[in-house]
Order: C-alpha cells, then sequence, then structure tokens
C-alpha cells in the first residue's frame, strides 16, 4: 500500500469512529415520551384499527411528529382498588363474580395487583401474573375483609398512585381499576390525586357502587343519575334493576353474623370526585351494576393507543407540559362524533429517577397465609395497612404513620367498640 494512501484511510477510519461517538451521544440524550389515548364512538364504544397517520399530537400548542405507535401488544399492570368499607360487601362479590371471565382479555405478560381500602389502605396482592392468585385473593379478602370501616378514598387513590408509580414495569401501560361508592368521610383532592396519577403514568377507570347514583347527584357534563343505578350515558341498557342481574358468586354472610344487607351511608359522607379523578387521568366511570362492566373495562384498558414523541429540546426534566391529541379530518370524517380521551398534561421524564418519591411503606403476607392483625381485638384478622405504624406503636385508633381519625362527633366516623 503506498504511504500516502494508508494516513488517507487512518484519518476515514477516526472520523468514522467519531461520527458514531457523536452520534450515540446525541441519542442518548433523546426522551421519548408516551402519551396514552383512548378512541370512543358515539356510543362509547372503543374504536380500534387505528393507524399513526390518523392521529395529530401538539405539545404545548405546537405540532409534533409522533414517532413510534403501539396498540394492544403493549403489556399492561393493573391496580385493583376495591372500596371494604360498610355497604361494599356485595359490590366486591360481583366483581370477583366477573373476574374469571374478564380477565380473559389479558394477555400472558399482564400483571394484576390488589388493594383494598376503608380508613386505610392495605396491600392484598402485589403484582402477578397467574390468574390462579389473583382468584384466591379475591376469595380470601371477602373472607377476612370486615366490610364496617369508614372511608378514605382520597388517602386510598395517594397509596395506589405511588405503589403504581414505585412497582409498575417502566414499559407497561399503567391502570389502577377502582371499585367504590364514591362516599368518603374525608376531603376530596382532584387536583392532588390527579398530580400523583400524572406523575404515577396511569390512567384510573372508576367502577361506581348504586350508592354513588343516588339522591339526584349530578354528573359530569350536566344532567342527573337517576335513582338506583338506571342507566349511564353511552354504556348500553341498564341490566336487570339494581343489581344488574349479575352473578354475585358463593352467598356469604357478613363476619360475626347478619347479613341483612348494605349499611345506610351517614348524611355526614360527601363525593369524593372519583368519576371527574377518571376523566382528568384520562379514563372513564361505569356503574358496576352493568355484567360487562369489568370485562370491558379491561378491554378499553388494553385497547388504548400509545403515542410516542420526542421530548422537546429546552424542556426540564419532571416539568409539567401541555399535551392534545386528537383525529386528522379524515378519521373524524370515518368517525363521526369521535371522542379522543387522554391526559392533558405530561411530566417530562426523568431517567433512571422515579416519578414520584413520595415515601411509602408496603407490609404485606405471603400468598394463602394468615395476615398480620391490625388492631388487637377479635375480629378477622386483616393485613397491616400501607400507611400503618410499626407494630410496636400500634393500637386502637392509632394517628401515627399518617393515618388520619375522623372525630365522630363532627365528621360521622366510626369508634371501634
Amino acid at each position: 500500500m503506498s504511504p500516502r494512501i494508508f494516513p488517507l484511510l487512518c484519518a476515514v477510519f477516526i472520523g468514522l469512529l467519531s461520527a458514531q461517538d457523536s452520534d450515540v451521544v446525541f441519542r442518548s440524550d433523546v426522551s421519548l415520551v408516551r402519551v396514552d389515548a383512548q378512541v370512543v364512538d358515539r356510543d362509547n364504544r372503543a374504536i380500534t384499527g387505528l393507524r399513526i397517520s390518523d392521529f395529530v399530537l401538539r405539545e404545548e400548542g405546537r405540532p409534533q411528529p409522533i414517532h413510534n405507535f403501539a396498540s394492544e401488544n403493549m403489556p399492561v399492570d393493573v391496580l385493583f382498588l376495591l372500596d371494604v368499607s360498610g355497604s361494599m360487601r356485595p359490590h366486591v362479590q360481583r366483581i370477583a363474580g366477573a373476574a374469571s371471565q374478564a380477565l380473559r382479555v389479558l394477555s400472558a405478560e399482564d400483571r394484576v395487583a390488589i388493594m383494598v381500602f376503608d380508613r386505610q389502605t392495605r396491600l392484598r396482592m402485589p403484582f402477578r401474573k397467574s390468574r390462579a392468585d389473583v382468584m384466591r385473593e379475591f376469595d380470601s379478602l371477602l373472607d377476612q375483609e370486615t366490610f364496617n370501616g369508614g372511608t378514605d378514598i382520597t388517602r386510598s387513590l395517594y397509596d395506589a398512585a405511588n405503589y403504581v408509580s414505585r412497582e409498575a414495569r417502566r414499559e407497561a401501560r399503567r391502570a389502577i381499576i377502582i371499585l367504590t361508592d364514591d362516599e368518603t368521610e374525608f376531603s376530596r383532592d382532584e387536583e392532588g390525586v390527579s398530580r400523583a396519577l400524572t406523575r404515577a403514568d396511569a390512567v384510573l377507570c372508576a367502577l361506581l357502587a348504586p350508592d354513588a347514583m343516588m339522591s339526584g347527584r349530578r354528573m359530569p357534563g350536566g344532567g342527573r343519575i337517576p335513582q338506583g343505578g338506571g342507566s349511564w350515558p353511552g354504556s348500553g341498557p341498564s341490566v336487570g334493576g339494581p343489581l344488574g342481574g349479575i352473578i354475585l358468586g358463593r352467598p356469604r354472610g357478613y363476619p360475626g353474623g347478619g347479613g341483612q344487607g348494605p349499611t345506610m351511608r351517614g348524611p355526614r359522607t360527601r363525593s369524593a370526585g372519583t368519576a371527574q379523578i377518571a376523566r382528568q387521568s384520562g379514563g372513564d366511570s361505569m356503574p358496576v351494576d352493568y355484567s360487562y362492566a369489568l370485562e370491558q373495562t379491561l378491554s378499553r384498558i388494553r385497547q388504548r393507543y400509545a403515542l410516542y414523541f420526542n421530548l422537546p429540546a429546552g424542556v426540564k426534566r419532571g416539568e409539567e407540559r401541555r399535551i392534545e391529541v386528537s383525529l386528522v379530518e379524515s378519521a373524524r370524517q370515518r368517525y363521526p362524533n369521535s371522542e379522543v380521551r387522554y391526559r392533558r398534561v405530561y411530566l417530562a421524564p426523568v431517567d433512571g429517577v422515579p416519578r414520584n418519591s413520595e415515601p411509602m411503606t408496603i407490609t404485606q403476607a405471603p400468598v394463602d397465609s394468615e395476615p398480620t392483625a391490625v388492631y388487637r381485638d377479635s375480629s378477622p384478622k386483616r393485613r397491616p395497612a400501607v400507611n400503618d405504624a410499626p407494630p410496636s406503636r400500634q393500637g386502637p385508633l392509632d394517628t401515627s404513620g399518617g393515618w388520619r381519625p375522623a372525630d365522630p362527633e363532627t365528621t360521622g366516623g366510626w369508634r371501634k367498640k
């Protein structure tokens, strides 16, 4: 080889290596942001089969190229958040009875976790892929939970968002399905809970028990919810009266006898704003009365679209930013009166740092083992609460560890007998 050619080849080779290195550095500085969106038609049915070219995405009002696109092939982590306060047993039973069929819409890589709450939040089962574990845990909680406590829905939503933020897979679509009658003894905090869900990158879907649809309460967007459950706009016909003709599974009495039916709510409870929070997160609400409620909710979670775009230059990590997602004109013509549901804000990703750094301690018992008692009494034993104090400091109405006991004289609360 000519002495003049060899140095030239070396220079070209070094130049190529430098170009590759600079390309790697450039790409590592680009952060992809994912936006989950659901598209429904005029009858509130999910629209599937859309393509990347059917969407328009704007960040702070400026159009952004959609660089990647995914639909039902994404793994999903779903947390069931079940209200086990007084009167909720029959509604939890109907969810347990419907779970075996409903879980079939999930894929083999999807995971499910279970939390329950009254005035405290308890982790019943961490994220698992086994559907058999889920069904066993439903049976266990129906046996072990007392269904006679008060309700702090806002606290439970914070705890659920924190848990999902820490334990859900980064690459998975994240969802919380709350079953509740939306009646809480404590204050509501729609804005704060919505921020927690944004930090957790989780959508909230609400299954509302009949209590939440009585007394002519106004629905989001106008109108009034009919007495006794009735028909929910866009959710199809009512099914067979206040219990919706749903099979509740094996009959069970209330712990300690009784079993005469749900407990009536006191006059001092109030709405926790669950339906509004779900809507703000990009999710929706549905009466638990409908036999298809759980299955349709899980299907909608799987049928969401994931849109990816590059984080714009100059955006600070962790900064809250506004976003808009819509359909192009040709897609709107194919699906007139369709609606795109999504969270209107996102947090700029912080690589390697959890989105939510609020401390939380979770204590749990192995599946099928006897859980540890929260109170030192003769009532059925329950798992320790997410916000319980250490064992040495536990006791009746313990106020440590973040739990906020209500004053029964001012909030309509209850005392431990």
